[in-house]
């Protein structure tokens, strides 16, 4: 199986073979189980320690598999082979039910491999089923592949999990020529209006009408998968049609077999002329896509956030036109906020941007994303003056407020407005509870967070120190370190002291690499790079540099960072070239290579702070490292994806915050990421005007290189704007995820007990892999954190 650190040895297959599959079709042999040898099901080979048949259990009362651990390391499930006679190239889908008593763990799925015809694999598709306890669940998925197939393998998978699971149903078939993921709304805001959305499984031909009887009075025909329609309640010349019975008929023909399906759905539209548009008020961890509806659920349109002094919160409005009904020129205007007695939260710290859209073609498989569709998604928060909103489309409006430290205890209240030039300006109650403290100009926990100059200047040009400095003081503003793990020049000695006012905790002195030159950067080095030339190069240049670090007391917050991700055979470079840095100017040193967490092994190698990513990372073994007087970082990259967080544009928003939870739960002494603006993609030539280029951009936030999945904002939480730095509001949530690390720290602090800040944790997150992605559950557990700070300062 395609996956690190686990082999599978199968001497007997169960394997399928299907000479010529129909669509539609199951491709499994004994797909619900009722057939039984001695290994369990028939045709399953049993996966890793197997899995048992239990009677009675089955969806229907027949057989189901079942699966059991009480360790989380253990392994357990069924496997089958469905090979393909001549290679097939065509999208699949997978489908199958499971039920479960306390399953929490990493892989409780239905987990495809696939092997192509010319050798290359395409590893680990797969659908995850809910954790806890629950009854039958349905879980399905399709995947498109990209050559043709010789074989899948087909898991049932309960592994590195605990607690009990049963399956039955499985399914493996060639999907058919069908509408999916379609979305039909009748009558938003009162109004004679239908909008729809769907996807052919496959490129064809097709044309949405709307019937008001046997009449056609509206029509939209296009060529390809994504079928939209927009009917802003007119026939085809606009004359306004009233509201009452229509039917909305979808014919489409598949291009490459000429297959024809037809679809009608009924449907009775209101009366009347109804509002020009909707606005309603979102998280800040929730992400609004541009075909965004209001909740089911109508709730006030008013806006609350809590914060402390000396920290930031966001929220959105959001706001949907209505077909054929465009928003022009919108502006936003803010008020004072004040409490009772009159303090005010001024306006001055209050700011709003636009949300920008960036182009994803092909979304990652999240199990929390099942609804979501490729194209534009929010990421960027551009400042502009003004904006539009199409009819059809749903824009977000992003808030941040700021309470400035020492800001009075209480509830602040006003209102913020957004007026279209063209509709009623809609006017938003606003209101701020401002905890009784502040938060640390400078972060509890240490960040490497690489802001690269070489990737500032293949956008901007020539880099100069104001726009450098620029850069930096917008990141800090998000508690992160303005730093480079991969810089091959160190750090300007102004900067760091100018950084070191407005909260940096620590940096990298240089990467133990050639220079750059005129690359955008240098990662790592082969080991011929590493002579006793090269290794004088750094002497003669490091000496003086770290002895002024010295004299203006910067050192202790510099570390070395080199070796990124390398293997064994980097270890005997690595112990010299680490041990010169501890024994010459006496720094820590920090690595991602590939080192176990054990302090003898540390020690060795001379490693200060060993960083693996958050998915090996192993709580004893890093306190065990610490308690020999070293330290354990974590990171993520390109990896790992779910069940693991991470804060890619196209994971669950949340995760980008609730990561820094598991940071204080897991006791992580730091957290490392590859880039904020690894801006290397075709299209990325230029900085952005938002005013111009805004909303949908056609800056490239997808990785290009040949062995990426998928990936979409790796290395990249910053845009280039033609003024400096734009956010993004991923940025944003790590920003407060790192506040609500303080909280935590905090918290510990005035009640003298880091298990009891640990224990606080536990409503958001127990493990890597088991977290909320539940707004509501961090903000709840948040507030009764800060209380806990009141009640504690108010006992002093």
């Amino acid at each position: 199986m395609g996956w690190p650190g686990f082999c599978l040895i199968l001497l007997l297959v169960a394997a399928q073979a299907v000479a010529a599959p129909q669509r539609g079709e199951n491709l499994l042999a004994n797909p619900g189980f009722e057939q039984a040898d001695e290994t369990g099901a028939a045709s399953w080979n049993p996966a890793g320690k197997g899995h048992t048949l239990a009677p009675g259990s089955g969806r229907k009362g027949g057989l189901a598999i079942a699966c059991a651990s009480s360790q989380a390391d253990e392994y357990h499930g069924a496997m089958q082979e469905v090979h393909f006679d001549p290679p097939l190239q065509h999208p699949f889908e997978v489908s199958g039910w499971s039920k479960a008593e306390e399953a929490e763990g990493v892989d409780y799925c239905l987990y495809m491999d696939v092997f192509y015809a010319d050798g290359t694999h395409l590893w680990g598709v797969r659908g995850d089923f809910s954790r806890g306890t629950h009854d039958w669940e349905r879980v399905a998925y399709t995947f498109d592949v990209k050559k043709p197939v010789a074989k899948v393998q087909f898991f049932i998978l309960f592994r590195k999990c605990t607690g009990k699971a049963w399956f039955d149903d499985v399914s493996l078939s060639l999907v058919p020529f069908r509408v999916e993921s379609e979305r039909l709304v009748v009558g938003l805001g009162g109004a004679n209006n239908l909008e729809f959305r769907g996807l052919l499984s496959f490129p064809g031909g097709w044309t949405a009408t709307i019937l008001q009887g046997d009449q056609a009075v509206y029509a939209v025909s296009d060529e390809g998968e994504r079928v939209a329609l927009q009917w802003p309640g007119t026939d085809a010349t606009g004359r306004a049609l009233p509201g009452g019975a229509y039917t909305l008929r979808l014919d489409a023909k598949e291009t490459a077999t000429g297959e024809a399906l037809r679809r009608e759905w009924p449907v009775r539209t209101p009366r009347g002329a109804g509002a020009p548009y909707l606005a309603w008020v979102e998280r800040s961890m929730q992400r609004v896509l541009r075909d965004a509806l209001p909740p089911s659920r109508k709730r006030a349109l008013r806006a609350s956030v809590a914060l402390a002094g000396n920290e930031y919160e966001s929220f959105q409005v959001c706001l949907r036109a209505l077909p054929g009904r465009d928003l022009e020129s919108c502006t936003v205007t803010f008020s004072d906020l004040r409490d009772r007695r009159g303090n005010a939260l001024s306006k001055e710290h209050f700011e709003w941007h636009q949300v920008g859209f960036v182009n994803i073609s092909e979304l990652y498989p999240h199990p929390e994303m099942k609804d979501a569709l490729p194209g534009w998604w929010p990421d960027p928060l551009l400042p502009v003056s003004h904006f539009d909103v199409p009819g059809g489309t749903t824009q977000s409006v992003w808030f941040t407020l700021y309470a400035p430290p020492g800001t009075p205890a209480g509830t602040y209240r006003g209102e913020f407005t957004v007026t279209p030039e063209n509709a009623p300006a809609v006017r938003i109650p606003v209101e701020a509870r401002v905890y009784g403290f502040t938060l640390p100009t400078q972060p509890r926990l240490k960040t490497a967070f690489a802001l690269m100059d070489g990737f500032l200047e293949t956008v901007y040009g020539p880099l100069t120190p104001e726009l450098r400095r620029q850069y930096g003081d917008y990141v800090l503003r998000h508690r992160l370190n303005p730093d480079d793990i991969s810089r091959t020049d160190p750090p300007a000695l102004e900067d760091l002291a100018h950084y070191a006012t407005r909260g940096l905790n620590a940096f990298n002195v240089q990467n133990l690499v050639e220079p750059r030159g005129k690359r955008a950067w240098v990662c790592w080095s082969p080991i011929s790079v590493y002579t006793p030339q090269f290794k004088e190069s750094l002497i003669q240049r490091l000496d003086p540099y770290v002895a002024d670090l010295k004299r203006r007391g910067l050192a202790s917050k510099a570390y070395v960072y080199s070796f990124d991700e390398r293997g064994e055979e980097f270890w005997p470079i690595l112990r010299e070239y680490f041990g010169l840095v501890k024994e010459r100017w006496g720094i820590p040193t920090l690595t991602t290579a590939y080192i176990a967490q054990d302090p003898a092994v540390m020690k060795d190698l001379n490693i200060d702070w060993n960083c693996p990513l958050t998915a090996r990372y192993d709580l004893e073994a890093a306190e065990r490292c610490r308690a020999a007087g070293l330290q354990v970082w974590a990171y993520v990259c390109c990896s790992p994806r779910y069940p693991y967080a991470n804060w890619l544009a196209d994971d669950p928003l949340v995760e980008a915050r609730v990561i820094w939870w598991q940071a204080y739960h897991q006791k992580m002494d730091g957290m490392l990421y590859w880039g904020l603006n690894i801006w290397g993609r075709a299209s990325n030539k230029a900085p952005i005007d938002p005013e111009k280029d805004g909303p949908l951009l056609s800056f490239g936030i997808t990785l290009e290189a040949s062995w990426a999945d998928r990936l979409h904002g790796d290395g990249l939480l910053l845009y280039p704007g033609k003024d400096g730095p734009i956010g993004s509001i991923r940025l944003a949530n790590i920003r407060d995820g790192l506040e609500d690390y303080d909280y935590l720290s905090l918290l510990a602090e005035r009640e003298g007990s880091i298990e009891n800040a640990r224990k606080a944790c536990l409503p958001v997150t127990s493990g890597l892999a088991q977290f909320t992605r539940d707004p509501e559950v961090v903000l709840a557990e948040r507030d009764r954190i800060a209380r806990r700070i009141e009640r504690a300062a108010a006992k002093r």
